[in-house]
């Protein structure tokens, strides 16, 4: 039986006034002030701004996760700015979905896909608005059923938990940033699927850097510093070509001019005669889950220079990942030698390597400045790099957050100052995943001039993304796919 369109007239929430403000050890933080707006049912909702703007403020509030500590929110007829305790759970529990920022965030790493769905359908007190094999076949995940979460690549676990959150009978999925961690083809595919059940009657509202999302919206809320902006939506999380900086008549570092940013070689050394830093030859790694084999990794072959800026560009699931985690030492590869040349034995410190991880791992004890200190603090060096410190803090934009925790920032900033941690002693070797993932494109500038201050200075720098926009920024693309590695070519 086909499922019914909501009337595209009928509002899904409307915001009045909407104030939050956390209260934290640290003082007091304002994420959203005097907030109007209004949310049309069966529409695709798009809320974007800056990293730290108040957006996956705005989603917690619309989800119920939190409470306004002023203003009015209706949702679906609740009113969760003065809904009781009972009345938020089963708000949770039946009208709206809430999909976190890391897709793998959204499961319980030991259930399978239906599992989770089973369980979903058995908590709600109300009908999915979409039968389960009508969902499925809508998502293009049937096939993916039986698997557990880490057996799917990113795409498809944003899939799952779509599917999830609207077998359990929710009116309104709230997701945030859904395509971050997502490749193109990857993004087109949820934004696709996202398409076709706006189409079925289900609104979305959606935090998003992503321009492709933006222009797919039916209607776009801007917000800055916690308030409504007019006007047009910022820049999509893309950067521009980087300007080609060289003097007149200066020769390029390398014998191909790729129009990437120049920067000065060391005094009287030419790239061609720096050093090496990594060194990976026959490469392979395989993975076998259940009755399936993965080929991870397929005789990868790879050098880095000192100085150098690299980068990993694929597809989810391409092996990016992988490959850093082998480099890194954090996994053996089963055929193969990885040879960091980082001029020391055992464990290497934070001056000789230095990762910043997809989740980042950084301490919630510890303020933003804290953990950026971190290994100034190891080394005995704190006094002597506090002033490149406050450089760092300042130049990715989050010296005005440096005495706040982790958990009282965005992700974004947050993957910023595991930036700042990561280059502060100017390793020998930097191995960075997917580092502008969750920035705005002002940010992602930010983070990509650090590298090339750090290249400069002599740090290898190896970049897994799937942003192509990056590419001019480096001075070599290596693209994967399928575990395989080849020289010089870009994404699909």
């Amino acid at each position: 039986m086909p499922t019914e369109a909501l009337e595209t007239t009928a509002l899904a929430a409307r915001c009045e006034d909407l104030t939050r403000v956390y209260r934290t050890a640290s003082g007091e933080v304002r994420a959203l002030t005097g907030l109007d707006a209004e949310f049309t049912a069966g529409h695709l909702h798009a809320v974007v701004g800056p990293s730290g703007s108040g957006k996956s403020s705005l989603l917690r509030l619309l989800a119920g996760l939190d409470r306004p500590t002023d203003g009015v929110l209706l949702v679906e007829g609740t009113r969760v700015h003065d809904a009781s305790s009972r009345a938020l759970r089963r708000f949770r529990r039946t009208t709206v979905g809430y999909l976190f920022q890391r897709p793998s965030d959204n499961f319980m790493p030991h259930l399978t896909v239906r599992e989770h769905l089973d369980i979903a359908g058995r908590l709600s007190h109300r009908p999915p608005r979409i039968p389960q094999e009508e969902l499925l076949s809508t998502l293009g995940i049937a096939d993916r059923i039986d698997h557990r979460a880490a057996e799917l690549s990113g795409g498809e676990q944003q899939r799952a938990a779509i599917a999830e959150v609207l077998m359990g009978g929710a009116q309104i999925v709230v997701a945030d940033e859904p395509t971050a961690e997502l490749d193109s083809v990857s993004a087109t595919h949820v934004m696709d699927t996202i398409g076709a059940l706006v189409e079925l009657g289900v609104t979305f509202v959606v935090a998003t850097h992503d321009r492709s999302v933006m222009e797919r919206s039916d209607a776009t809320l801007v917000l800055e510093h916690g308030v409504r902006r007019e006007g047009p939506s910022p820049p999509a999380a893309t950067l521009l070509p980087a300007r080609d900086t060289r003097p007149a008549g200066a020769e390029s570092w390398h014998a191909e001019d790729r129009g990437t940013r120049w920067r000065p070689p060391p005094a009287g050394v030419q790239l061609e005669e720096q050093p090496a830093a990594l060194a990976a030859a026959n490469v392979s790694k395989t993975y076998v889950r259940g009755d399936e084999t993965i080929h991870a990794l397929d005789g990868i072959n790879l050098t880095l220079a000192s100085g150098e800026m690299v980068g990993l560009v694929g597809r989810s699931g391409s092996g990016k990942t992988t490959l850093l985690n082998v480099i890194a030492g954090w996994e053996r590869p089963d055929v193969g030698v990885v040879e960091r040349i980082d001029g020391a034995g055992g464990v290497p410190g934070w001056d000789e390597l230095a990762v910043v991880p997809q989740k980042l791992g950084l301490l919630e004890e510890l303020t933003v400045r804290e953990n950026v200190e971190y290994p100034a603090r190891l080394t005995n060096r704190l006094d002597e790099l506090r002033p490149a410190i406050d450089d760092l803090l300042e130049g990715l934009g989050i010296a005005h957050l440096e005495r706040r925790y982790p958990k009282e920032t965005s992700l974004g900033e947050q993957q910023r100052t595991a930036v700042a941690r990561a280059v502060v002693l100017g390793p020998r070797l930097l191995l960075a995943d997917e580092p502008t993932g969750h920035q705005d494109a002002v940010s992602a500038d930010r983070v990509m001039e650090v590298f090339a201050r750090a290249a400069s200075s002599g740090t290898a720098c190896l970049i897994a993304t799937h942003n192509e926009a990056l590419v001019p920024r480096l001075d070599r693309a290596l693209h994967m796919s399928d575990g395989h590695l080849t020289d010089g070519a870009s994404a699909a």
